[in-house]
C-alpha cells in the first residue's frame, strides 16, 4: 500500500508550476491529495483534489484583518487571529485532516500553520516548501512592509522549526533563512522542467527572435524589455507570452509596445506550464530583465530561466546573481552589466547570429544537467528519509 502524501499549496493549482512538478513526480510513489485553489491541470493515477474556495471579504472583516495585522505589532495572538479568522485556511486545514496523511508539503510560508496544525492531529510529518524570503516577498511596497512583513516573519520564526524539513528554490535564500532564523539546513530544490529532448534551430540572421513569458505582473516592469527592443537594431522582435496579473498592466505594455517599437513586439497567448520548453523551442532568446525592486527579485532563479534553457534558447539577463552564474558557467548567454535596457540593449547588438546558435547549442547541452530529473529525485529522497 502507498504511504499518503498531501500537497498543500494557497495558489491556482493549475497555472502553479513548481507545485504541478511536484504532483507529477510523487504521485509515481505516492497516494497524493492536492488542497489548493482551482484545479488539477490534468487526471493522473493516484491523486485527488480537495479544492479550497477562494473566499473574499466584505469591507469590514477586511478592515478588521488589517487591524489585526498591526495588532500584531504588539501581541503575536494577533496574528494568530489574522490567519484562523480566514474560513478558506479553516477549509484547507479540514481538507488535509481528512486526507489522513503520512506526510504534507506545505508550499509557501501562508500553509504553514496549516500544516503544522494538521499535523497535530494527524501524526503527519510536515515538509515546508518556503518557495523564496517569505519575510521581503513584496518589501517594495510600504503598505506590504507595514502590514504583512511582520506577519510573515511571525509564520516563519512561530512554524518553521515545527516542520521536519525545510527547502527553498535558491542556495542564497536558503542560508538566509538559516541565518536569520537559526534554522537548521535548509535544503534547495530549483524550479526546473522536465528533461525533452528538443531540436536546434538555427538563427536567422536577419530575423532574431526573442521570448518572454511569465505573469504580467506591474512590479517586474516588464516594460524595460519593451525599451530594450526599441534600442536594439531591426534584426531583433520580441514576443510575450504572459498570464493575467497586475489588473490594467497588460493593456499598458501593448500600448508602449505599439509607441515605441511597433511592429516589433507582438502578444501571444499563454502556454499551460508543462508545454512551454517546446512552444518556444522555435525562438532563438530568452530575455528577462528583472529590476531588483526586492530580495526575492534580486535572487530569483525562476521556472522561465531553466525553461528558455530546455527550449535550447540563448538567455539574455540583466545582473541577477543567481541566473548570472549558471548563464556564465554553462555559457548560454549574455548577462548585461547593470538592469538599464541600454546595457542589455548594447550585448544584444554585439552579437552575431554564429555567437547566438553556438549559446543555443550550449544550452540544449546544459539541459541535460538542469531538468527536474536531477530536482526531483532530491525531493523524492527528502520524502523517502522523512517517511524512513
Amino acid at each position: 500500500m502507498k504511504r499518503r502524501l498531501t500537497i498543500l499549496s494557497l495558489s491556482t493549482i493549475h497555472q502553479d508550476g513548481r507545485v504541478l512538478r511536484q504532483i507529477e513526480y510523487a504521485a509515481r510513489e505516492y497516494d497524493i491529495t492536492v488542497v489548493g485553489w482551482g484545479r488539477l491541470d490534468k487526471e493522473r493515477p493516484h491523486v485527488v483534489m480537495r479544492p479550497v474556495q477562494r473566499v473574499v471579504m466584505p469591507p469590514a472583516q477586511r478592515f478588521m484583518q488589517a487591524a489585526r495585522m498591526l495588532g500584531g505589532r504588539i501581541t503575536r495572538r494577533a496574528f494568530e487571529r489574522w490567519y484562523w479568522a480566514k474560513p478558506d485556511h479553516h477549509q484547507a486545514l479540514q481538507a488535509v485532516i481528512a486526507a489522513r496523511p503520512d506526510l504534507i508539503h506545505a508550499n509557501e510560508a501562508i500553509a504553514l500553520p496549516i500544516a503544522i496544525a494538521a499535523a497535530r492531529q494527524t501524526g503527519a510529518k510536515v515538509l515546508f516548501d518556503a518557495h523564496e524570503y517569505s519575510p521581503e516577498q513584496r518589501a517594495d511596497s510600504l503598505t506590504w512592509r507595514i502590514l504583512a512583513q511582520p506577519l510573515y516573519a511571525y509564520i516563519i520564526a512561530a512554524y518553521a522549526p515545527r516542520a521536519d524539513a525545510m527547502i527553498t528554490v535558491e542556495s542564497h535564500i536558503a542560508r538566509r533563512y538559516e541565518k536569520q532564523f537559526g534554522l537548521e539546513k535548509v535544503g534547495v530544490v530549483r524550479n526546473i522542467p522536465a528533461y525533452q529532448r528538443l531540436p536546434f534551430h538555427p538563427v536567422e540572421p536577419e530575423r532574431i527572435r526573442l521570448i518572454h513569458h511569465g505573469s504580467a505582473m506591474k512590479e517586474r516592469r516588464l516594460e524595460r524589455m519593451i525599451q530594450t527592443i526599441a534600442l536594439v537594431d531591426d534584426r531583433f522582435t520580441l514576443d510575450f507570452m504572459l498570464l493575467p496579473g497586475t489588473p490594467g498592466y497588460l493593456p499598458q505594455l501593448e500600448r508602449l509596445a505599439a509607441a515605441i517599437a511597433p511592429e516589433r513586439v507582438q502578444f501571444r497567448p499563454p502556454a499551460p506550464p508543462d508545454a512551454i520548453s517546446a512552444i518556444i523551442n522555435d525562438y532563438d532568446m530568452g530575455i528577462y530583465l528583472l529590476n531588483p525592486v526586492n530580495y526575492n527579485q534580486a535572487m530569483a532563479l525562476p521556472n522561465k530561466f531553466f525553461e528558455f534553457i530546455m527550449a535550447g534558447l540563448a538567455v539574455a539577463i540583466g545582473p541577477s546573481p543567481a541566473m548570472a552564474a549558471l548563464v556564465e558557467k554553462y555559457g548560454v548567454g549574455v548577462v548585461a552589466e547593470d538592469f538599464e535596457p541600454a546595457s542589455l540593449a548594447r550585448q544584444l547588438n554585439a552579437l552575431a547570429a554564429a555567437d547566438i546558435d553556438a549559446m543555443k547549442r550550449r544550452s540544449l547541452q546544459a539541459a541535460t544537467e538542469l531538468n527536474a530529473e536531477t530536482e526531483m529525485k532530491k525531493l523524492l529522497d527528502l520524502y523517502a528519509r522523512l517517511l524512513a
